[in-house]
């Protein structure tokens, strides 16, 4: 973890159509991005999830991408991307966190399901959960991608598309965070 607490930052935007559609070039342009500005942030893991929901044709039509037209690895039903940026990258084009939690669950095969346990599965390889959720949409509407990672996560709304989305803004919503008095729930006395 840096100075500034930040080590796991999750970006959630776009649909999965828009993330299908995109060439491996744009893919790996925005790979770049993010990990560029979470590095200079000191974050060493970013994650990356749809706003809204596609079909399974179009979540493998992204994976199938990743995998074989950039260099991401396959890690269940997400793809790691090891940036040269120092930073691992997570693609996770699957919406349905409730699915995702459950799946998370029965991975831990028999172990006992703690909060820890549990929470080491749904953000896995992440070594922790994210630190920070960026979320490029409405502050009026949560994505349904996101239940888990908003339990201790700090939430910056960015009104910008997915297909704008840059360094300027991206480093916005870090500044923003850094500013932040992180309390994990507790109050001041």
């Amino acid at each position: 973890m840096t100075a500034n607490g930040l080590s796991h930052v999750m970006v959630c935007g776009g649909s999965v159509a828009e993330w299908a559609a995109m060439s491996s070039d744009e893919w790996r342009r925005r790979i770049t991005l993010v990990a560029t500005a979470a590095r200079n942030d000191g974050a060493v893991w970013v994650t990356l999830v749809p706003y809204s929901a596609g079909t399974a044709e179009g979540a493998q039509a992204i994976i199938d991408t990743l995998v074989d037209d950039c260099g991401g690895s396959k890690f269940g039903a997400r793809v790691v991307m090891n940036s040269d940026q120092m930073v691992n990258v997570i693609v996770d084009p699957h919406t349905d966190a409730v699915q995702r939690i459950a799946a998370a669950a029965t991975s831990l095969h028999g172990q006992s399901i703690t909060e820890d346990a549990l929470a080491a599965a749904v953000c896995a390889p992440a070594p922790s959960e994210p630190d920070l959720v960026v979320v490029l949409g409405p502050t009026s509407q949560m994505p349904a991608s996101l239940v888990w990672e908003l339990a201790y996560a700090e939430l910056v709304f960015l009104n910008v598309p997915w297909s704008e989305l840059d360094a300027d803004a991206f480093e916005i919503a870090i500044a923003d965070f850094a500013r932040r008095d992180r309390r994990f729930g507790g109050v001041d006395s």
